[in-house]
């Protein structure tokens, strides 16, 4: 390995470590300063700032890394094969393979008037399940009178509690993606699909 090789492996394994320690600390505290970013990822201010030198950078990586996760995530479940149901239920436990704090902070940043680039990468590293709803409305597994939009809309609402639970220390991702598929499924009701 020459030195350039290994000096760019160790950028990339310091970028990553800054990211990866940024997501849990804006997850817990979504002001924390970039000083308490560094000592997560126990790097130096000056190290953290040659990396992202202004939060809004920092931000727009951690969106970046999202979006890619999420594109891979969804790649692996291989949304198009199977039943609508077995690709639902593969579609949920995806979301719930990336960190949930990630979500959590992305989903912050949505909120606080992120750029359209954002929201725009989200929809399409999503276009999977937005096919997915189709065709399961087109099989009869989901009401075709229902809005597919309003079912997406229903299925990251029900994610996102999930994420919140396992934050909470209320149930571990695999229990809370499957009260999810459950809800989804079932509906609250315990007779419900009984």
């Amino acid at each position: 390995m020459t030195s350039a090789t290994r000096e760019s492996a160790s950028r990339s394994r310091t970028r990553r470590a800054i990211l990866d320690a940024a997501v849990v600390v804006l997850a817990q505290r979504s002001s924390a300063s970039m000083a308490e970013i560094a000592d997560a990822a126990e790097v130096g201010r000056s190290t953290l700032h040659r990396y992202f030198p202004e939060r809004s950078e920092l931000m727009t990586a951690i969106f970046r890394m999202t979006v890619d996760r999420l594109r891979s995530a969804l790649a692996e479940a291989k949304l198009a094969e199977g039943t609508p149901a077995e690709a639902l239920r593969r579609a949920v436990h995806a979301y719930f393979e990336l960190t949930p704090a990630m979500i959590q902070v992305c989903s912050e940043g949505q909120q606080r008037n992120a750029d359209d680039w954002l929201v725009e990468a989200f929809v399409e590293a999503d276009k999977p399940v937005a096919r997915l709803i189709a065709r399961a409305q087109a099989e009869g597994y989901l009401d075709p009178a229902v809005n597919p939009e309003w079912i997406y809309k229903v299925l990251w609402w029900n994610v996102y509690a999930g994420i919140e639970a396992t934050g909470e220390g209320l149930m571990g991702k695999h229990q809370a993606a499957e009260s999810v598929i459950r809800l989804l499924e079932r509906g609250l009701p315990a007779s419900a699909g009984s």
